[in-house]
């Protein structure tokens, strides 16, 4: 029996991320050399990276609001390097709009884009991500039902709001559902945890790090993903 939801999770598992976001942050750090060089000159690249996993530690409550903490850090170098605070919040949604772009030119992973197309002829599919990744700037937006974040939800997984709110959107007991991710807790045990079953992507071919539980089906290439659902449908 078909699934009646597959829901997936984005960065790392459909794509490498770490690439992806040492160039976005490089874009922008090269934006402000030329638009605000007096900001550039209190950081470099990487203290700028400590200064916001600072200000994330201070503010705690902005760790699943992702795209909020770097423009509040960017406004913070902007009104550091004396520019008042609004012309501070208009750069730095300038200088966030450069990250933005290049964060989302991602590569998918090989056999991803053939098996999301795959599956979502007969399934609806559902993204849940704790980044802030974007469907329609990367292009595979019309393969989804629909994209939950936890800047959206308000929480990020391992929490089971997202879970819950993908499957009220499409009416789906858990049951019925299957989740596809990279992380083993964020992902697979806080799926398990509610009744979902699991395919673990697991590209780098790590060890399984728990005894008690284990990801119904294990894939270490996307061009696997078909034949994982299939093999829980049946």
């Amino acid at each position: 029996m078909q699934p009646a939801l597959i829901t997936l999770d984005l960065d790392h598992t459909l794509w490498d991320t770490d690439p992806v976001i040492h160039a976005a942050e490089l874009a922008c750090f090269r934006w402000i050399e030329q638009h605000c060089p007096v900001a550039a000159e209190f950081y470099t690249l990487e203290t700028l990276r400590d200064y916001k996993n600072t200000i994330a530690e201070c503010y705690p409550q902005w760790r699943h609001q992702v795209s909020h903490l770097r423009r509040e850090v960017l406004r913070r170098i902007f009104l550091q390097a004396g520019l008042q605070d609004i012309a501070a919040g208009d750069m730095a949604n300038a200088a966030f709009d450069v990250f933005y772009q290049a964060r989302n030119r991602v590569t998918l992973f090989d056999g991803a884009l053939q098996s999301l197309q795959q599956l979502s002829q007969s399934c609806p599919l559902i993204a849940l991500t704790n980044g802030n990744a974007n469907l329609s700037l990367i292009g595979i937006d019309h393969l989804f039902t629909a994209h939950f974040s936890a800047e959206h939800i308000g929480a990020a997984k391992p929490a089971a709001d997202m879970f819950e709110a993908a499957m009220s959107h499409v009416g789906a007991d858990p049951q019925h559902c299957v989740h596809v991710g990279d992380h083993q807790e964020q992902d697979i045990i806080a799926a398990q945890q509610l009744g979902i079953k699991t395919v673990w992507v697991n590209v780098s071919d790590a060890d399984w790090g728990y005894s008690d539980c284990q990801p119904d089906q294990e894939i270490n290439h996307l061009a696997q993903l078909p034949q994982a659902i299939a093999a829980i449908s049946a």
